[in-house]
């Protein structure tokens, strides 16, 4: 038992997934539907396993694990994010646990709040998932816009991230995953692939390593969906390692997936440009005899 408390000073009812998140500010919204989507949570001494469930004044509420709660935030732009400035294009190595923009209700920093807070005003012109780390592009504004935009719609981008999965998994050595997806119909911060209502889904990939538990993966994402990769690999049996929403958290200290390396073609600057980030700790495969 991590912790029980009686519930009062409560005006009228609250669901209670509200209720657990301003009792335990510091661990995230998907942190809190984890807890109690795997029944963590107990009202009145009954095990509750829907984030809706209506709570009021007087209501006892017992949870039986202690709350992920979210990695310490920065308060100013490091330096050593910056990997090139461009002039009117930035591009940055945004760290794992940081969002990539203000997220609406919170008051977490952001890397575009940041960034705008050392070099001025900024637009993000792609996003990363807050858990995955790794190059993204950040742009002063004008006529870049428009060429990036025109790059990345006729697929001249090339993106290549890196993922360790779980094993045994039904990836082949290399393919093609053409899998469409939607929002799901069951959990409004998630995605799912389906035929119905769905947005085209793209990602080639190459296994770079295995062994009988793990597996490292290099990505090539072709379409730029919510969750694509994550989505992806989980429906062949490959969820990435520390994925709370399709896999399992505890599985890695992290999300297992960095974006490494971004190509942009010559239309952008007359030649074309590179720019990684270095892979962190646990994403080098290991190295046979």
């Amino acid at each position: 038992m991590f912790e029980r408390f009686v519930v009062s000073n409560q005006a009228g009812p609250q669901r209670l997934d509200r209720v657990l998140r301003a009792r335990y500010p510091e661990s995230g919204r998907q942190a809190i539907q984890q807890l109690i989507n795997r029944r963590q949570v107990q009202v009145n001494g009954r095990t509750v396993w829907l984030a809706s469930w209506e709570i009021k004044h007087g209501d006892a509420i017992a949870v039986l694990a202690a709350p992920e709660q979210l990695p310490d935030q920065p308060d100013r732009f490091d330096p050593a994010w910056l990997i090139a400035d461009e002039g009117d294009l930035l591009a940055v190595d945004k760290p794992a646990g940081l969002l990539s923009e203000p997220k609406r209700g919170s008051d977490r920093p952001s890397l575009l709040q940041l960034g705008q807070e050392r070099f001025g005003p900024l637009t993000l012109f792609h996003r990363l998932d807050r858990d995955t780390s790794g190059v993204m592009l950040l742009t002063r504004g004008g006529a870049i816009n428009a060429l990036l935009a025109q790059a990345f719609q006729a697929r001249l981008v090339v993106k290549e991230y890196r993922a360790v999965v779980a094993a045994p998994n039904r990836l082949a050595a290399s393919g093609v995953i053409d899998a469409p997806l939607r929002a799901s119909q069951r959990r409004r911060d998630c995605m799912e692939i389906a035929e119905k209502g769905r947005q085209r889904a793209l990602t080639r990939y190459a296994v770079l390593a295995a062994t009988a538990e793990l597996t490292w993966v290099r990505l090539f994402p072709e379409t730029g969906r919510q969750h694509q990769l994550r989505v992806h690999l989980s429906s062949l049996g490959a969820p990435v390692l520390g994925d709370r929403l399709y896999g399992v958290a505890e599985s890695a200290p992290r999300l297992m997936l960095h974006a490494h390396r971004i190509e942009l073609p010559a239309a952008i600057f007359g030649a074309a440009r590179a720019y990684g980030s270095p892979l962190p700790a646990g994403f080098e495969p290991p190295v046979t005899p």
